[in-house]
């Protein structure tokens, strides 16, 4: 088999893997109560609307450490953002399963982005991670919820199981980035003066 052959033959495979996957997510498993809850723990992670709450009570709980956590877990959210929803998506520009896909049950109001890698997912794994990191005794709860945001997104319907898989990937990438520069984005982010107010 030639080079073209080969990777033709890993592009048809990743297609089946994809729709064969949603297939079984989308409608194979449904049931009232994921019907349910699945569109809730979506909805919650739109714009990384859960994680910028959960930093925002870190960061106005009055102790330095969790503070550290919260400015790094916004900062990883933040890369993570203009890597996909900036970067990525605008690359691949893969439509959506409920676009293509005559059948796929959409439990969620239609988002207008594309689908390549998940946002939800990069978000979720970004924030997730370092939070899981900074504060061990948070991590099952915390990397639990950020696994069913991801998979919740092919569940509702509006995203191919590669789409998650991606996002989450990119999401740990940069929580891993964030990690390995913590000391130097603490160094640089105590050296901003505090906001004061005008008199």
């Amino acid at each position: 088999m030639g080079e073209t052959g080969f990777w033709d033959s890993i592009v048809i495979w990743l297609k089946s893997f994809d729709l064969s996957w949603l297939e079984k997510i989308n409608h194979g498993l449904q049931n009232p109560f994921f019907d349910w809850l699945l569109p809730l723990i979506s909805m919650a992670g739109g714009g990384g609307m859960i994680w910028i709450v959960f930093s925002l009570v870190l960061l106005t709980s009055g102790r330095s450490g969790t503070k550290k956590v919260a400015i790094l877990m916004l900062m990883s959210l933040f890369i993570s953002f203009l890597a996909g929803e900036e970067g990525l998506k605008h690359y691949f520009q893969r439509p959506r399963p409920f676009e293509t896909i005559p059948d796929v049950d959409l439990l969620v109001k239609p988002p207008g982005s594309y689908s390549f890698p998940s946002g939800h997912a990069a978000n979720a794994f970004a924030s997730g991670l370092v939070l899981a990191r900074m504060i061990p005794v948070l991590a099952w709860p915390v990397l639990i919820l950020a696994a069913l945001m991801a998979f919740s997104r092919v569940y509702v319907g509006v995203h191919y199981p590669l789409d998650v898989i991606a996002g989450s990937l990119l999401g740990a990438a940069c929580a891993l980035l964030v990690l390995k520069f913590e000391s130097s984005i603490t160094r640089t982010v105590q050296k901003i003066p505090p906001f004061r107010t005008l008199n």
